[in-house]
């Protein structure tokens, strides 16, 4: 404290009203001998001498020798100068804990202030003038206080006289305090009240030094800014000290009384665990609000992404579909279908494309330049035998050798037929292509011609396969049913590949079964794929079999069950079954070739009867019905009447095809009749005038592998 910190004109006694001698003490000023303090500190004094005249007060009155140090402690602390924790000798230390309850000690605490308690509004004893061997006579000296204390209006000194320096390197040491009886007198019931009230005062200084705003380091405040219910509810639940005494403290200056649990927790516990609820619960509803609307957010993403993805997927599906419908109709276009390819167009779900727009403009303009066919009595139908895989191994065979020569032709002659006939604008019909059908009221099914438009140019021809049994003399050399390297170089039966692709099937001359394009079928198939423009509305050949040594290689006759027992007529059933359904998806007609390869010119109706009944036993179950008949031995039933015709008719058929050298066809409608031209390889070189408006024999004809000429 610097010396000019004090008001020299400052009046205690106007201030503070105190009047020592209205207090009845017996203390004084002429109690104190200042003596002492001038022999201890001579310096001191002569420099408060000489900075200030201190004439009303002497401080030689004050008796402050080391005996008297004792009883009194005039190391008075400034009002802002920073605590310092009194230090307890170790041997005098006791445990408050131990020795007091905590609100004991309080409520002692608060009897002894109100005992001593002189008026000014403040305890009138700190705790150094209770232990004054703690106390630091070079503290500083609040006169302010001690005016009151001597009873009269103290001189104004400047306290700096009074300090020395502290001397760090020495420490006093530690002794038991010692309590003695001031030298006034008092009651004795107010004495032992005071000195029972002084023992928890240890405690009660370092509380209040604790508590004490004055005695912290000076901080800048912290402002803290919170909602305005949470003001209220820290204010209401959680007042002040100096509201919580004023509420505890007695009105009729009675003690207060010690507080029960029940009360402690009502006023301690009770309302921060209510806060705490409340704070418990505003933030379960505040997490719940933010979670419910994470939620919210999530499930509208996740919509949004859903609903993003099936556009996504509507619109690689109508992609999908606009591709499919595309090449569908170009398809159809190419087989010159050209009024379904515009109804597959009109038949797309979405939005027509300028493509598909530009392909119905281009159909329909393709469309209105196609030229009528109606007379199918010019269309050509090309009839041929099965195809001789292998021309040598037929060639060589020494029983008939000289008939495949003369009435057969190779797979590689008939691939050359077929490129001939697309270079020669040739197209491929069948039946459905010109042949139209209705149901009368009887249900009788009447026949009737209906045109072929082609494009300018283009014209229509037919084919026909006959003997497609792959008999047992072309494929098997020791009669034991199975086909061997033996046979002749004939195809063994028709079956589907590992894609579904009907192939022929063929025993090679190293004896191992091989699949490939060994017959008219699958080589038919592979140039209508490469050539899709080859065939008119997806038209077939028309394939006429046998009975009496199964259908397309597969023994389906009865007699297969002595022979090779039920087992294996059942399998070559479900094989038979199997081939027929692909052939007829494909579009393929199968035909009857007689059940027993008969020429039925020879035969009586009888006859012919009697030969239907065998077909119908035990092929029609595997074929189903057909309608179409391939006269075999180049054999026909004459005119188209009589008792033959009546049994032909009677069991089913409608189209009759016989042989002849130049086309032919008559529609009615009860029947359908119509020619075929054989191109075998006597055909290919002794009637090549015939089939060159067709095709160029010389071209197609293999006279190498024949040996340098056909048998006529």
């Amino acid at each position: 404290m610097a010396k000019n910190d004090f008001d020299i004109d400052f009046d205690f006694e106007k201030e503070y009203g105190f009047d020592p001698d209205a207090m009845g003490s017996e203390y004084t000023q002429d109690d104190f001998d200042f003596s002492e303090l001038e022999e201890e500190y001579p310096q001191e004094e002569e420099t408060l001498q000489a900075e200030d005249d201190f004439s009303d007060f002497n401080l030689d009155d004050l008796d402050l020798s080391d005996e008297n140090a004792e009883d009194f402690d005039l190391s008075f602390e400034e009002d802002n100068a920073p605590e310092e924790e009194l230090p307890v000798p170790e041997e005098d230390a006791f445990d408050q804990e131990e020795a007091f309850d905590e609100e004991e000690a309080f409520d002692a605490e608060q009897d002894f202030d109100e005992e001593l308690d002189f008026g000014d509004g403040e305890p009138d004893f700190e705790e150094e003038e209770l232990y004054p061997d703690d106390a630091d006579l070079t503290a500083d000296i609040d006169f302010s206080r001690r005016a009151n204390f001597f009873g009269g209006s103290a001189p104004q000194v400047d306290p700096s006289v009074l300090e020395r320096p502290r001397q760090p390197e020495y420490q006093q040491p530690r002794q038991e305090p010692v309590r003695e009886e001031p030298e006034y007198e008092e009651p004795e019931q107010e004495t032992e009240e005071v000195e029972e009230e002084q023992e928890p005062k240890p405690a009660r200084r370092r509380r209040e030094k604790r508590d004490n705003p004055q005695s912290r380091p000076h901080r800048e405040p912290v402002k803290i800014t919170m909602p305005p219910f949470l003001k209220k509810l820290v204010k209401l639940y959680f007042p002040t000290q100096e509201e919580i005494r004023q509420a505890q403290e007695p009105t009729d200056g009675s003690r207060r009384r010690r507080r029960s649990k029940r009360q402690t927790f009502k006023e301690f516990y009770l309302p921060p665990l209510i806060l705490g609820v409340s704070f418990v619960l505003i933030l379960s509803f505040v997490i719940g609000s933010l979670s419910g609307a994470i939620d919210r957010q999530r499930e509208n993403k996740r919509l949004a992404e859903e609903k993003a993805k099936q556009e996504s997927i509507a619109a690689e599906q109508q992609a999908t579909e606009a591709q499919l419908v595309l090449e569908q109709a170009e398809l159809l276009a190419k087989s010159y279908n050209y009024k379904d390819a515009i109804a597959v167009l009109d038949s797309y779900s979405g939005e027509p494309t300028q493509e598909m727009t530009a392909k119905k403009s281009e159909y329909i303009s393709i469309q209105s330049t196609m030229v009528e066919h109606k007379d199918p009595s010019v269309i050509p139908n090309l009839s041929f035998h099965v195809l001789m895989a292998d021309i040598n191994r037929a060639m060589a065979d020494k029983n008939y050798g000289g008939q495949y020569n003369r009435n057969f032709v190779s797979i590689g002659e008939f691939s050359k037929i077929l490129e001939q006939l697309y270079m020669n604008n040739y197209i491929l019909v069948d039946y459905d292509s010109f042949i139209g059908t209705s149901v009368d009221t009887n249900g009788t099914v009447n026949y009737s011609t209906v045109p072929i438009y082609l494009p300018q140019g283009k014209k229509p021809i037919m084919l026909t396969e006959t003997m497609v049994n792959y008999y047992y003399y072309m494929t098997d050399s020791n009669n034991d049913g199975e086909p061997d390297s033996g046979g002749a170089g004939f195809a063994s039966k028709l079956v589907l590949d590992a894609n579904g692709d009907i192939k022929a099937e063929m025993v090679d001359l190293n004896g191992q079964t091989v699949t490939g394009d060994y017959d008219l079928v699958p080589i038919l198939e592979s140039f209508i794929q490469k050539h899709p423009d080859f065939s008119y509305r997806g038209a077939r050949a028309t394939l006429a079999v046998s009975g009496h040594e199964g259908v397309f290689g597969y023994r389906i006759q009865t007699e297969v069950v002595s022979k090779k027992g039920q087992a294996y007529y059942d399998q070559e059933v479900a094989g038979a079954t199997k081939i027929v359904e692909a052939l007829k998806e494909k579009g393929y007609r199968i035909a009857c070739y007689t059940f027993s390869d008969s020429d039925y010119k020879q035969k009586n109706a009888a006859m012919i009867q009697q030969d239907l009944t065998l077909w119908n036993a035990q092929i029609a179950p595997v074929l189903g019905q057909v309608d179409t008949i391939v006269f075999a031995k180049s054999s026909s039933i004459g005119d188209y009447n009589g008792s033959k015709f009546d049994v032909l008719f009677n069991n089913g058929f409608r189209i009759f095809v016989k042989n002849a050298d130049e086309p032919y066809a008559e529609v009615n409608n009860t029947y359908v009749a119509q020619s075929r031209i054989m191109v075998t390889g006597n055909a290919l070189q002794w009637k090549a005038d015939k089939l060159n408006k067709y095709f160029d024999p010389n071209l197609v004809l293999d006279l190498t592998s024949r040996g340098g000429s056909v048998p006529n």
